[in-house]
């Protein structure tokens, strides 16, 4: 008889990026918020089937800090359990970890939906994971040396910082690579999960150390039409990942706003051309304004406001 292979059970499931908002995105053409519920439904599902293990988020569970009251009661509703993240800049009153308590992340955590990790000087244990968590705007103070690592489980930082795979773009000021974290805190993590940049990548040191990251959960824009979204199961045993598609409806990001606007922009573009020849240049201005007034019949309330602020001008 042929045995089967029994399938391997995750330590962690890996996102970022959630963005939970009651707005649909202009990019978007579906139902968004059911498209929001069917992510967080095969979030818990996966959970389930590796034993109930913790999902690890790395910051912007939700894309506006000061969430509506359905939308909260929609995150409560549909988080899965067991869900360990840090604030990004999206959760956070004005960028800032002090207003912390002010937000719809902040009620979450109050009313035990989930776990945040507020201060890397208090990490989270989960079974054979020992997490630290740096909030965003606090890695310029984040000094692993402080912290006293346990024997025997696997050490998992969370950042939410943007990160590049391999070189920043010249406006980036401030930013990272994926080597530059890893030659930083690879001698103290096994895995680095990153979270910000909204591309899906991964990055090793010495075949042993790694980061992970997993890039947006939904859909926002227009330039991600083609992309697809994916969670990363982690393996604590080898200290590896791997990479889950989330179901996704095709066709349901368009780029018709986009095009709309660049139709407009000609259409006022050729306008101010036309104008400009039309428009005899030996001729006053308030000549000007006037064939401009007599060929558009601007109403005669309109033209008394300029006329009388022309005056005040001059």
């Amino acid at each position: 008889m042929r045995r089967t292979r029994k399938a391997r059970i995750a330590d962690a499931i890996l996102i970022s990026d959630l963005h939970l908002t009651d707005r649909t995105p202009v990019a978007r053409t579906d139902d968004y918020q059911e498209a929001q519920r069917r992510k967080l439904e095969f979030l818990r599902k996966l959970s389930e089937e590796n034993n109930n293990c913790p999902i690890l988020c790395a910051g912007d569970v939700f894309d506006y800090w000061k969430a509506s009251p359905w939308l909260c009661s929609f995150a409560y509703k549909y988080l899965p359990e067991l869900f360990i993240c840090i604030p990004g800049q999206h959760d956070l009153p004005g960028h800032s970890l002090d207003e912390y308590p002010k937000s719809a992340l902040g009620l979450m955590d109050s009313v035990g939906k989930l776990q945040v990790i507020k201060d890397w000087r208090k990490p989270i244990i989960e079974n054979n994971l020992f997490i630290v968590g740096v909030p965003y705007g606090k890695l310029d103070e984040f000094d692993p040396k402080e912290i006293t690592f346990p024997k025997g489980k696997r050490k998992i930082l969370l950042l939410h910082t943007l990160i590049w795979l391999d070189k920043r773009p010249t406006w980036s000021k401030g930013d990272y690579t994926a080597n530059e974290i890893l030659e930083r805190y690879a001698e103290y993590f096994d895995l680095i999960q990153t979270g910000d940049n909204h591309q899906r990548f991964i990055s090793m040191k010495n075949k042993s150390n790694i980061l992970v990251n997993p890039g947006s959960v939904m859909r926002i824009t227009a330039d991600q039409a083609d992309f697809q979204p994916r969670c990363f199961l982690y393996y604590a045993e080898d200290n590896t990942v791997k990479d889950i598609d989330f179901p996704i409806q095709k066709n349901v990001v368009t780029r018709e706003h986009i095009e709309e606007k660049a139709q407009k922009d000609e259409r006022i573009q050729a306008y101010i051309e036309r104008m400009n020849k039309d428009f005899e240049m030996g001729l006053s201005f308030r000549r000007n304004l006037e064939i401009f007034f007599e060929e558009n019949n601007v109403p005669k309330k309109v033209r008394e406001i300029i006329w009388k602020a022309m005056e005040r001008i001059n």
